[in-house]
Formats: C-alpha cells, structure tokens, sequence
C-alpha cells in the first residue's frame, strides 16, 4: 500500500532536482560571459552587428585612462581604470557617429537592461567606460541586489552627470546600439502626437527614464512589465497609485525600480498622458 507513496516521492524529487538543474544552467550563460578575462563589446548599428572589440583589443588601440570620481552607485569615491567613451564610440562607429540620421544610442546589459540617451548627452565628455576597480582590484558588489558591474561599466565625472539629469550609469554592459529611436522603437514611439502635447512630453520622459526597463507594446527594456500590452497600466492602476509608485516605488515593495523624488506633478500628469495616448492608438 505504500509502494505508490514512495514512487511518488520518487518522481517529486527527480523533478525538483531537474527544476533545480534547469535553474542553473539558465544563469550560467550571464555568469560565464561576465567572468571571461577578455570580455567583449558589440557594436550594433539600428540594431545590427557591425563590429566587436574584446578588451585587450581595446587596450592595444585606445589609451586607457585612470580616475577617480563620486560613483553615484556606491555612494563613495572609487577609482578606476577605463576608456573615455568617446574614444570607444568613435572606435566602434567610425564616421557613422556624425550621421544626422542617428539620435540616441543604447547600451544593452547582460541581462537585457536596455539604457537608452541622447547622442548629445552619451558625446559630452567626462563619460567613461570602465573595466577595473582599482580600490579593491576587482569590482565591489552594486545595488541592492549585489550586482557585479562588470565587465563593463559606465560612469561620468561631471557634478550634474547624473541619471536625474539622463547621464546613463549602466553595467554589464554587453552591446551599444547607434540609431534613430523611433525607427528601433516604433512602438514606444507616440505617432501623431505633437511635440508640445502633453503625451509628447511624457514619452520624453519615458524615453529618458523608463524605456531601460520597461517596454510598450514589446518593445523597450525587458527587467520591468510592459506597461501597454496586453492591457495599458491605467486600465488596471489608479491615477493616484501610478503616480506614487513612480515617486516612491520603495515605500511599496522591493524592487529594482528606482525611485524618482524629483519628478513634478505636472512631469507625472504627462506620463499619464501618455500613458494613455499610447492605449488608444493601441486599440
């Protein structure tokens, strides 16, 4: 009478190991690709490969540089070891870089965070593109989930080079990708809508804020929801709570969503606005 029990047992425990297994081997890829000790950077241009670099190939075109900054991450003076990014860029997309055509460019992590800037901003100087932490020889852990920044990390030296003011800070980086955004992201993109709207001036602020983590409609940064399919935020959030987790997301919940203190009433109202501008040309 208890044989069945005990193949039952039996099954439940193959299956949890295997569950266990399949769980390994997904985080594997990212581990493996962030240890490597001559990590590689992709160039992408509207999203297709043009070149590669691996870092001792870095290392025997561009000068590398040392510095020293407030990392805004770790809340502490660090000192690194790096490549201006402009160099990098430069290297990466040669004369393309000049181009009209292209407005914004995207550096894609590991694990799909998606930091999405100006061409303007990401030229400025005072960006670096860092490899080594040179207080502690490799990097410290970052975040509240303990992330290791490598293998490459991006940070400014400027005062008001800062995520509030649309300086991305990404790690892990993996792949930049030059282009055009509405041509990449036509979905996230609001067509029709005109510049000085409301809506408008909320996709700008998706754009500089959100799209890193959030897609619409598929498209976008793939750590946080869609935030238009398959239904739209504000068809299933109040007003008043979508814009209290925007502000404060870490008075509700742990998560990797930053909070953004500096926001106005009126920058939040124009979220919505898009928000819901975006559901009805959807439908």
């Amino acid at each position: 009478m208890h044989r069945p029990i005990k193949i039952r047992t039996t099954v439940l425990y193959f299956i949890s190991l295997a569950i266990f297994a399949s769980a390994v081997f997904l985080f594997l890829p990212r581990y493996s690709r962030a240890q490597n000790p001559d990590p590689s950077i992709e160039f992408q241009i509207a999203g297709k490969t043009v070149g590669a670099f691996t870092l001792s190939e870095l290392k025997s075109k561009l000068e590398p540089r040392r510095i020293e900054i407030f990392d805004i991450e770790y809340e502490k003076t660090k000192r690194y070891e790096g490549f201006a990014l402009g160099d990098v860029l430069r290297l990466g997309f040669g004369e393309k870089l000049k181009s009209p055509e292209y407005t914004d460019l995207a550096f894609t992590a590991l694990d799909g965070y998606n930091a999405v800037a100006t061409l303007s901003k990401v030229s400025e100087p005072g960006g670096y593109i860092v490899y080594a932490d040179l207080d502690s020889g490799k990097f410290e852990p970052v975040g509240r989930m303990g992330a290791d920044p490598g293998p490459f990390y991006v940070v400014w030296t400027g005062k008001e080079q800062t995520p509030v003011n649309e300086y991305p800070w990404p790690w892990q980086i993996a792949a930049v990708n030059l282009m055009r955004f509405q041509d990449q992201y036509p979905l996230v993109f609001p067509k029709g809508a005109a510049s000085d709207s409301p809506a408008y001036k909320g996709f700008e602020l998706f754009k500089a804020r959100c799209v890193r983590c959030h897609s619409m409609n598929g498209q976008g940064g793939k750590v946080g929801p869609d935030l238009n399919a398959p239904k739209s935020i504000v068809e299933y959030r109040s007003a008043h709570m979508i814009k209290e987790f925007i502000k404060h997301p870490s008075k509700y919940r742990y998560t990797h969503m930053p909070d953004h203190p500096d926001l106005t009433e009126s920058d939040l109202d124009d979220l919505l606005a898009y928000f819901r501008y975006m559901k009805e040309i959807r439908e």
